[in-house]
This record gives structure tokens, sequence and C-alpha cells, in this order.
């Protein structure tokens, strides 16, 4: 393991002022500061930040504001503990305790018990962002608002994903798709819904495919009105992507009940943590949701503009990965089904 022994030694200065680089308590020369920061990343130098936490009056600990909500895209219990137990690695891989704020514990101020912060739950117009931002403490989002207020965000390309799926369905010969959206409840208030329609249904245009996206609740009722609706529309429909994973299940539950089989009469593809729609009975090929990388990068971004080796402001989107898990297949009309024959 790197140590700030090692850093002095390759910097050429005293132990001590590699310390001053990375508290800030003493004032060093902006090439003193480079050159040691420089030896800092040549070297792999991560600083432990747990064990500076007392002499610096910090706690610690990692906040995770996610707030759990049935009007969240994380009220998936499953979807929304593969965030949590990532963030839970991230931190202590770095030394750190995780403290989940959700609900009436999303105190944004100086008395919060966390030195830094990943945000969850990201709004496109997101009401917490500005008071974050003003409370000086170092934040990093999951998701990617209108106004980032300055904050570091780390996400998935959802309008490269979007793009991704209908490629995926196009190449296989599908020519009328859907997208199952988010509850109607939700409209667009969440950006990555928004920004994956907009790659959706571009890429279905480019190609010429006859496309509708259409909210849906996550139940076997809302799934059924859902199917319906679609069918005046698009009576040739055979390739369907689940933006909503809490709808996932229900959908397969119903596309069975009317005696079709994946993925010989229709395709069906989801957003989700790929090992998640690998799960069941029927496995789901996935644009996948990589909860692990997202909240990994999250937090090296938190804690390096906590230590401030790195300034705030910064975004990372992460290139979508499809998992082909058998649920998608080339279609063939006159022989695949579709959903309404």
């Amino acid at each position: 393991m790197v140590t700030i022994r090692d850093v002095a030694t390759d910097a050429g200065v005293s132990r001590s002022t590699v310390s001053y680089v990375l508290t800030g308590n003493k004032r060093l020369s902006p090439a003193t500061v480079a050159r040691v920061r420089a030896s800092m990343a040549k070297l792999g130098y991560r600083p432990d930040l747990a064990a500076r936490a007392s002499g610096r009056g910090r706690t610690g600990v990692l906040g995770l504001l996610a707030p759990v909500s049935a009007a969240g895209p994380e009220s998936g219990v499953e979807v929304f503990m593969h965030f949590v137990r990532a963030a839970t690695y991230a931190a202590r891989a770095r030394g750190l305790d995780l403290l989940v704020m959700g609900g009436k514990d999303q105190r944004l101020g100086a008395g919060l018990l966390a030195d830094a912060l990943v945000v969850m739950d990201v709004q496109r117009q997101d009401p917490r962002l500005g008071a974050l931002r003003r409370s000086g403490l170092p934040a990093v989002l999951i998701g990617l608002p209108e106004d980032r207020h300055g904050l570091s965000a780390v996400d998935l390309d959802f309008e490269a994903a979007g793009r991704a799926a209908a490629q995926h369905l196009a190449e296989r010969g599908h020519r009328e798709v859907a997208l199952l959206g988010m509850p109607r409840r939700h409209g667009f208030a969440f950006a990555f819904a928004e920004r994956f329609r907009h790659g959706f249904e571009a890429e279905a245009a480019a190609r010429g495919l006859a496309a509708r996206h259409l909210p849906c609740e996550p139940d076997g009722e809302g799934v059924g009105d859902w199917l319906d609706t679609l069918a005046p529309e698009l009576p040739g429909l055979s390739g369907l992507v689940v933006l909503n994973t809490d709808a996932l299940r229900p959908l397969l539950d119903a596309l069975g009940r009317r005696g079709l089989v994946l993925p010989r009469d229709c395709s069906v593809l989801a957003v989700s943590p790929g090992e998640l729609a690998a799960r069941g009975p029927r496995p789901v090929t996935a644009v996948d949701l990589p909860a692990a990388e997202l909240m990994a990068r999250a937090v090296a971004r938190v804690l390096e503009e906590l230590a401030g080796t790195a300034e705030a402001g910064a975004v990372d989107l992460l290139p979508p990965v499809l998992r082909d898990q058998g649920s998608t297949a080339r279609h063939v009309p006159g022989v695949s089904r579709g959903v309404y024959a």
C-alpha cells in the first residue's frame, strides 16, 4: 500500500507537506501542491479519509441521500437494495461508514452527520440541489438534472441506452416496438426517463420503426391496460422495452396468460441491473443498470472533492452495455406471432 512517506519521497518534500496538501491547513505554493498531487497520481495514492477524520473534525461517514418512497423510481425493493449494497461496499473500500438517509432524514446543512453525500432519485428540476450546493458539503449526484447547481454527476448515458435498445430490436427485424414507461404520476420528473425515451424514439425514427411510448402502472391491471391501449396503434407489435422495472414481471405474466412464448412470439428487453433481470424462470435481456460501477465512481469522485484533489462540476456518463439473456430474437413476419396475433 502506498503511504504518505512514499509520496513525500517521490515529490521531494516532507511528510508534513504532503499532509498539508491533503488537509489544506497550510498555504503552500502552487508548484509544491502540483508536485505532490502529481506524485499521488503516479503512485496511485488514495488518502485514508477515515483515519484523518478526527484530525479535521470529520465523522468518517459517507451519506447516501436515497428517498425511500413508493413515488420514487427506485421503489422496487430489489433495485433499491442493489444500489444501497453497492454504496456500502464502495464506502467500506475507502474506510468509511455509510449512512442512508431517506424521507424526513434528508437534512441538508451544517448539522448533517456525514462528510460528503451521494445523491439518488435526482429529478429533472430537483429542489434539493440549490440548498445542497450552498451548504458547501461535497456531493455527487447519481442522475443528470437540468440544473446541477455546479455539482458533479455520475450516471448511465440513458439517451445512448435508449438508442441501443431500439437498435437491438431493429437489427432483429422488429418493425413495431413499444416502450413501457414509468407510471403516469411520475411523468418525466426523473431525467433518466426522458433521456431514455428521447434516445429510443430518435433511433426508432432513424430506422423507420413504428414506435410508441406509453406510461404504465406496475401491476397486472396496469400492464393489461397498457397492452390493450397499444393494440389499435401497433397491431404488429413484436418488440417491447421495459423502462419501469417494477412492471417487468407483471408484463411477463400477462404475455404468458395470452399464450405467448419468449422470444419465439415476441421480444422483451428491460432496463435493469443485469443480474436481477437474469433471475427467475424467464431471464430477460437487459440494458444493464450498473449499480456497482455507478456507486464506485460516485464515491471516488466525492471523496476526491472532499480531499481537495478534484473540483466540483464534472459529469461522468457510463456507456450502455446490453446483456443478451435470451428474451429477444429475430422477428420474421408471417412466422413470428407478435403480441396480438
